[in-house]
């Protein structure tokens, strides 16, 4: 069954400043929700042909979601095509343009022009612990000495037990990525409709955490990949340096350990990006019944006379990174007991805490629950998959009320210790928790003279260097979602000719 011409209403999209036809311009008709219940392109000639409707306006969106839509009487609209201006500025049509050749490959995005000025580039801050070895206690961080050659036990609670605090830095490093232009990747899926025909395809892109709060930018993915937040989601609130795997200094000197880290955050940002795209991504048909979600995208031939194939690509970006030299700051790494925070009033104190850095969300519910006023004297199933969550992971969420707590009472706590030196730790340390090692906390020291001699001129000598950069290298990162490119083919009719006159 066809459609004829008085079933369709036709319009004609023109240039606002000369007239002439608009080709690939978008038309959407909205219903009365503003929802969009038709999509069509304009061809070569401005045409657009839309099913008539049984309504007495017509409401219709020229261009992209930004344009305002526009109400026509469906009484006015007669059997020639309505004019209608396109907007001043729209996207160049991909494909469909009848003198453009058909292509396997759609070519890459145009380049930025000359003039326009350099887009800033993005910055990502990672923070390594260096302790400073001490030879003569001969311990471990956070506890007493262990035996040569004892057995590690990985399962028992770490040791509570008294430790004397121990020097260290704290290295910052800065990663400074400039963006070389996105390009596209590799050919996912291909459909191919006849004119009129639509498909509904299924986007299945397992390479992103989704959350109810939204979804974080690429390069804040690949971020965490490379580092680990010490306090969760809560690190975003507090300070955006993420966490790199510390390490003991046995000699004074930081020239070979910021060599490391530098060398160690390439390696890590070239393997994490390899591993992001080797995540699963793919495009297939979606059953009809599937809802509509932004993981289904709808394609539809709104040509007349030829075939169109879509292709659908993997959406990447090539960055240049570079690795700013490494700034060292002394730090003093003071150990605390194990609290017992695995307690309803505990919970409670500290629920503002607890519902930013809960490392089960699932649990989230029972938090509330327990928050909400929950006073039942015996705990129910919910409240004891809590709390026991929070005892397995008493380390974690201890470090979480001491460092994001009250900075007062961590003031008090400190005011009540003594540095090697012996003299009051508060007059000598900043009230701001940098990172943790074990069951010790690091504390940024007011100056270096407070170090060991020894270490004290190695910071020295290595703030003495002038700040450099290092090589530059180049990272391909994906991009969520896909692209959709469409290739038009020969009117049939041509094809048809073709065919009779080899035939003959």
């Amino acid at each position: 069954m066809t459609t004829g011409a008085k079933d369709l209403w036709l319009f004609r999209i023109v240039h606002q400043d000369t007239g002439k036809p608009a080709q690939g311009v978008p038309v959407t008709v909205l219903d009365k929700a503003g929802n969009a219940a038709g999509y069509w392109v304009s061809d070569a000639d401005g045409i657009v042909a839309i099913p008539r409707r049984d309504t007495a306006k017509l409401r219709i969106r020229v261009g992209l979601r930004s344009e305002d839509p526009i109400e026509l009487a469906t009484a006015t609209l007669g059997d020639d095509p309505t004019p209608l201006a396109a907007p001043t500025q729209f996207p160049p049509s991909l494909s469909l343009a009848s003198d453009r050749p058909a292509r396997e490959h759609p070519a890459p995005l145009p380049a930025r022009p000359a003039e326009q000025p350099e887009v800033p580039g993005h910055v990502l801050y990672f923070q390594r612990l260096a302790m400073f070895a001490d030879r003569a206690a001969g311990d471990a961080p956070g506890g007493g000495g262990a035996p040569r050659g004892g057995v590690a036990d990985f399962f028992s609670p770490v040791s509570d037990g008294p430790a004397g605090m121990r020097y260290g830095a704290l290295i910052d490093v800065e990663e400074y990525w400039q963006s070389l232009g996105v390009l596209w990747g590799e050919l996912l899926y291909s459909v191919t409709l006849t004119p009129g025909d639509e498909a509904k395809l299924a986007v299945l892109d397992g390479r992103w955490r989704r959350e109810a709060e939204g979804r974080e930018r690429p390069l804040q993915i690949l971020a965490r990949m490379v580092g680990t937040s010490m306090l969760g989601d809560l690190i975003s609130a507090l300070r955006p340096e993420l966490q790199l795997d510390p390490l003991t200094l046995t000699e004074p000197g930081l020239e070979a350990a910021a060599s490391d880290t530098v060398q160690l955050i390439r390696d890590r940002t070239e393997r994490m990006s390899h591993a992001l795209r080797r995540r699963p991504l793919g495009v297939v048909d979606a059953p009809a019944d599937a809802p509509a979600t932004g993981a289904v995208r709808h394609v539809r031939n709104t040509t007349r006379d030829r075939l169109v194939t879509f292709h659908f690509f993997e959406p990447l970006e090539r960055f240049k990174v570079m690795v700013r030299s490494p700034r060292a700051r002394p730090v003093i790494f003071v150990p605390f007991r194990l609290p017992n925070v695995a307690t309803p009033d505990v919970v409670r104190r500290f629920g503002y805490l607890f519902r930013r850095t809960l490392l089960d969300r699932g649990l989230l519910p029972d938090l509330e629950r327990l928050l909400g006023g929950d006073t039942v004297t015996a705990p129910d199933a919910s409240r004891g998959r809590l709390l026991e969550h929070i005892e397995s992971n008493l380390l974690y969420y201890s470090t979480v009320i001491i460092s994001a707590g009250d900075p007062a009472a961590r003031h008090v706590a400190l005011s009540k210790l003594r540095d090697p030196a012996g003299r009051p730790l508060t007059d000598v340390v900043e009230n701001t928790v940098v990172g943790r090692l074990g069951n010790t906390i690091a504390l940024p020291l007011r100056s270096a003279a407070q170090l060991p001699a020894a270490w004290r001129d190695a910071l020295a000598a290595y703030e003495a260097r002038p700040l450099r950069v290092s090589d530059s290298f180049v990272v391909t990162i994906p991009h969520p979602g896909v692209w959709v490119s469409a290739q038009a083919h020969e009117p049939m009719q041509q094809q048809q000719a073709d065919g009779e006159e080899a035939a003959g």
